[in-house]
């Protein structure tokens, strides 16, 4: 099944579109000279955005205003290069994105100078970043022509290039930099564990538990080091609740698949939807979650092979309607009213 467009994208989005998460990020990870002119707590988001419409889908836009120590205003731009190599041309777009910032100010009648614009650029792929981080460096000049030529330099956090311990801040923006940082790489599955004690405190809250189904659905999504039976088993051996947060992923996961198979047999002719291997890994999701709920029971084996007689549309009200089970007999009638196919 095809993942959703840019997981690395919306994963960004939805964590560097809270102000908390891009005032901290401002604390801990910019040159220190340039962060005691800034005031985090004053960082609010701008809505507008600038990204050329060609390149919405490989880029995120978010831009911030935060207020200077002087009293003037100042723009800051965070620029997400989610790609798992480095953008060889990044500052001509990201020249190209201050342009556009700029003229938009005049436009809506912006007077005096242009504030200034802080391009930061977070990148998290397997390749080194070796490219050069001011404008100039796109130019093969003779030197008499340099003080003729454009330049700016952008601010890069490369991620592979901390430690774990480097990647500070408050919950949420550590552990959205340490799955960033790992998405790729076979190291995951054995960071995931330590990943995620970190949320366990937090899970606790609404906010927190929503945090945490977004960090989720990222790494159901966004990598192939980790299968879907492992996060599911990394998350019910962490978290209080993690039958019940992963009843509410299974759905959705099972809810992505009968969508996507729809899609496909429409495209391909064909009637059944849902590929048949897609359907095995609702069922084995549906039985992890149930075995864990139920624990040794002689009454559970015999039920769990009646799965294979369910609808897979009804798999994802299965998900839900569990975690509000007290018996197993619950399931026997279940399966009594939903388990034949049609």
């Amino acid at each position: 099944m095809k993942s959703p467009a840019n997981p690395h994208d919306r994963f960004f989005k939805a964590v560097f579109s809270r102000e908390d998460v891009a005032a901290d990020f401002l604390r801990h990870h910019l040159p220190a000279d340039i962060a005691s002119l800034l005031l985090p707590d004053s960082l609010t988001i701008r809505k507008d955005s600038f990204v050329d419409q060609a390149l919405n889908e490989h880029y995120s836009d978010l831009l911030y205003s935060v207020s200077l120590h002087n009293g003037h205003p100042g723009f800051v731009y965070v620029l997400f290069e989610h790609k798992s190599y480095p953008e060889p041309r990044i500052a001509l777009d990201l020249l190209r994105y201050l342009v556009q910032i700029w003229n938009q100010l005049i436009k809506s009648g912006h007077h005096g100078p242009l504030p200034v614009i802080l391009p930061i650029v977070i990148y998290h792929g397997r390749q080194k970043w070796s490219i050069g981080r001011e404008f100039n460096t796109l130019f093969d000049a003779p030197p008499e022509l340099a003080p003729y030529l454009p330049n700016f330099r952008y601010v890069l956090t490369d991620l592979d290039a901390h430690t774990d311990d480097g990647l500070r801040g408050q919950v949420v923006l550590r552990t959205a930099l340490l799955v960033m940082k790992y998405i790729f790489r076979d190291e995951l599955r054995e960071r995931l564990s330590g990943i995620l004690k970190l949320l366990q405190e937090l899970a606790e809250q609404p906010t927190g538990l929503d945090y945490l189904y977004t960090m989720l659905r990222y790494l159901a999504h966004g990598t192939d080091k980790l299968s879907r039976s492992e996060l599911a088993s990394t998350v019910e051996r962490i978290f209080t609740r993690g039958n019940h947060i992963m009843s509410t992923i299974a759905a959705e996961w099972i809810q992505e698949g009968r969508q996507e198979g729809r899609q496909e047999g429409r495209q391909e002719g064909r009637q059944e939807g849902l590929q048949e291997g897609r359907q095995e890994e609702c069922i084995a999701l549906v039985t992890r979650l149930l075995r864990r709920k139920f624990g040794i029971h002689p009454e559970l084996g015999p039920l769990l092979v009646q799965l294979h007689t369910v609808p897979v549309e009804k798999l994802e009200d299965l998900a839900e309607a569990m975690f509000d089970w007290a018996d197993v007999s619950e399931l026997t009638e279940w399966l009594r009213v939903h388990g034949a196919k049609a």
